[in-house]
């Protein structure tokens, strides 16, 4: 009984996770053209030791990576700002929608981070490692943070999700599930 209750958790696991990349997928897809009108998207995207940055007005975008690396920054709100860092193999992927917001991930050793901003005043930070899968999704005025230490939401609107340490949390106002809120 314990095997399978140990193959049921881990398959659980894994279908919250491709929800979760699905959920975050289908609002990317929802304010893919949301932000400043007449603002032209900032994409940076770096592999294998090198490093870009671009700044117009109040918006921005950075990506670095490392050997064997991949690094990819996209700001299309025009006010806001997203970064991309991954190191000794890792996948970094930072999207930022809405004005005033930040979307930070950060990848090494194989883990490959996905942070999307799509609500205004939003922050979402994910800090992959180790081959793990680390999500974050903040929407209006939300912070969610995904990475060492596991996982933390708040505000309007965040969902994150951290692999190595199997903790997620979703909610917005004062409905919350998962683990921790802060």
């Amino acid at each position: 009984m314990g095997i399978v209750t140990a193959l049921q958790k881990r398959t659980r696991a894994r279908l919250l996770v491709l929800g979760m990349i699905g959920a975050a997928a289908s609002v990317s897809a929802l304010f893919g053209t949301a932000g400043t009108a007449g603002a032209a998207p900032l994409n940076c995207a770096a592999t294998k030791d090198h490093q870009v940055e671009h700044i117009v007005g109040l918006g921005g975008c950075g990506a670095k990576a490392g050997p064997s690396s991949r690094a990819t920054a996209v700001d299309q709100s025009g006010t806001g700002t997203a970064v991309a860092v991954a190191t000794k193999g890792g996948n970094a992927n930072a999207y930022n929608y809405q004005p005033n917001s930040t979307a930070l991930s950060g990848a090494d050793t194989g883990g490959t981070g996905y942070s999307f901003s799509t609500g205004p005043s939003a922050q979402a930070v994910s800090k992959a490692r180790v081959g793990g899968l680390s999500l974050s999704v903040a929407g209006l005025a939300g912070q969610a943070y995904a990475g060492d230490g596991g996982v933390r939401c708040d505000g309007g609107f965040a969902l994150a999700y951290d692999s190595p340490t199997s903790q997620f949390c979703a909610g917005s106002g004062s409905v919350w599930v998962g683990t921790p809120h802060r």
